[in-house]
């Protein structure tokens, strides 16, 4: 597969008896097939581990922006 190939992502769901054909079959295919916990995993790692504002400083931000007349 080539860098310059459009991608679609597209939720299947798959029964679990079946899935070990239905990743054979990407695999057959060049496709990328992932789990929900696996997508969930990926993009709670991909997440910093300090971020820039706390909850709380987010949280001051909203009434700021609510409340002030």
């Amino acid at each position: 597969m080539t860098n310059s190939v459009t991608m679609q992502g597209v939720y299947v769901n798959v029964p679990t008896v079946d899935w070990s054909l239905f990743k054979e079959l990407v695999r057959k295919f060049g496709w990328q097939a992932e789990t929900r916990e696996q997508m969930l995993d990926r993009f709670v790692s991909s997440r910093p581990a300090n971020p820039a504002l706390s909850e709380e400083d987010i949280i001051n931000e909203v009434r700021a922006a609510r409340y002030t007349k």
